[in-house]
């Protein structure tokens, strides 16, 4: 399934590099070329796939090479998902089968398409799966490595490793440098963990410090970052403006907004005192939290402004939400608190989620743009 999924993103990929490019009807339409021709013929280094593209200009045949890199990275977020899985709280007794498949589940899911509330089965939808916007595929890959390494890490605070914390380190700040969005949710919920640990004495002010101090390089590449991005000929910045974000796109944005988290809902209603009991639960709730204020209060002006570049951050909180929601039905149904009934509704909610990212998966395949 991981070979047969690499070689449909391959072509994707390719026929979004090679056909979109040259077709009048705008067949493959994607961010991935825009973002290659930035770094190839504009000069323009926002990220760190700029650098990695001009590399791979250097051989022959790039779009064949892009494209298999690209492909890798996104079929490599499913065997990652599947690792973090692995050793999430509740998750050990898990069958290997239901890893798997949720894992890959995961890395299809998107808004829980009806069709006559939405025509369209990616705009107006908050998504946690993109397949046309090769930074955010970067950070995600990324992303799940740094959520990966930061519980080996705050699992054991006291059995201190320093080849976790330096990967823990390099994998947030290869993410940031690709894509600043997840850091930007990130940080944030790090700093509210730590500090609450420290009051609550949890974690000694040393490990705090320590785990801390992994930020730093990161914050130092995103303010590069921000100096080529808003300090240009663009006039861009940041603005307080509620909804704008989330309202820009779809025919019934808070209708498609709460379609986009029926998953997390139908899991959030029945274990509500679980976000104070399960650690792990209640924290992916605060991350996610975090990342919807900050797409929900924040937007850009200027030439930015119809981008909703603050989705990115939240797409990347809704992707962790689904997995550790899944896990914490998984809990409640294993413990008995929640009735078979129960949990077979909240696998058909997530089920339709992830076949509706097939669905628009498919749709891509056959040349339609995300606009379909």
């Amino acid at each position: 399934m991981t070979a047969l999924y690499f070689c449909l993103l391959w072509y994707l990929f390719y026929s979004e590099l090679a056909v979109y490019p040259t077709d009048p009807n705008y067949r493959f339409e994607s961010d991935t070329y825009v973002h290659v021709k930035f770094a190839l013929h504009d000069g323009f280094f926002h990220s760190l796939s700029a650098f990695v593209y001009l590399a791979l200009s250097k051989l022959p045949f790039v779009n064949y090479t892009v494209s298999a890199l690209l492909a890798l990275i996104t079929a490599g977020t499913v065997i990652l998902t599947e690792r973090l899985i692995r050793i999430l709280p509740g998750a050990e007794d898990m069958p290997s089968w239901m890893v798997y498949i949720t894992s890959f589940a995961f890395n299809l899911v998107m808004g829980f398409y009806v069709p006559f509330i939405n025509k369209q089965h990616y705009i107006g939808y908050e998504n946690a799966n993109l397949w046309h916007n090769s930074t955010y595929i970067f950070m995600r890959f990324f992303a799940v490595l740094t959520v990966y390494y930061f519980i080996l890490l705050y699992k054991k605070p006291r059995e201190f490793s320093a080849r976790t914390w330096i990967l823990f380190t390099l994998s947030m700040l290869l993410g940031t440098a690709f894509k600043a969005s997840f850091f930007t949710v990130f940080a944030p919920f790090l700093a509210v963990v730590l500090l609450t640990d420290l009051v609550t004495k949890r974690l000694h002010f040393k490990s705090v410090f320590i785990i801390a101090l992994s930020v730093l390089p990161s914050l130092i590449v995103m303010a590069l970052q921000s100096a080529v991005l808003f300090n240009g000929a663009e006039k861009t910045s940041i603005v307080i403006s509620p909804f704008t974000t989330f309202s820009q796109r779809g025919d019934h944005p808070k209708v498609t907004l709460v379609l986009s988290v029926l998953f997390l809902i139908s899991v959030l209603v029945f274990n509500l005192k679980n976000i104070f009991n399960d650690r792990a639960y209640g924290l992916s709730v605060l991350f996610y939290a975090i990342g919807f204020l900050e797409a929900f209060l924040f937007a850009e002006s200027g030439a930015r402004s119809l981008d909703s570049n603050f989705m990115w951050g939240y797409s990347s909180a809704l992707f962790f939400a689904f997995i550790f929601a899944f896990v914490r039905g998984y809990k409640s149904f294993k413990e008995g608190c929640a009735p078979k009934w129960l949990f077979a509704l909240q696998s058909l909610i997530l089920f339709w989620h992830a076949v509706s990212g097939v669905w628009h998966f498919v749709l891509l395949l056959q040349g339609f743009t995300y606009f379909a």
